[in-house]
């Protein structure tokens, strides 16, 4: 019983909301078998959760340069970009 108790008290990083999200997004592309969908949507998730986790670090390591911070937003959009366009144009 004291076990339970304890995953009460958990504390996560990243919100519930996001998680729930991200699981309901990547079960149904999985679901319906869309893999470029599942893949974009990890990849997502993954820019965002990193930039949201690690941005005090990046700052930091940037030594509050805003055009790093700019090119890290900037190729991430570009690769998204990238990988919906892809989506569109398949070749069978």
């Amino acid at each position: 019983m004291e076990t339970l108790r304890n995953l009460g008290i958990v504390s996560l990083s990243i919100p519930a909301w996001q998680m729930a999200l991200f699981i309901g997004l990547i079960s149904l592309s999985v679901v319906l078998r869309k893999t470029r969908c599942f893949l974009l949507t990890a990849y997502a998730f993954a820019f965002y959760w990193g930039y949201y986790l690690f941005v005090q670090d990046f700052i930091a390591a940037a030594r509050g340069d805003t055009l790093a911070q700019s090119a890290y937003l900037g190729f991430g959009i570009v690769l998204v970009s990238f990988c919906l366009v892809s989506l569109f144009y398949e070749e069978r």
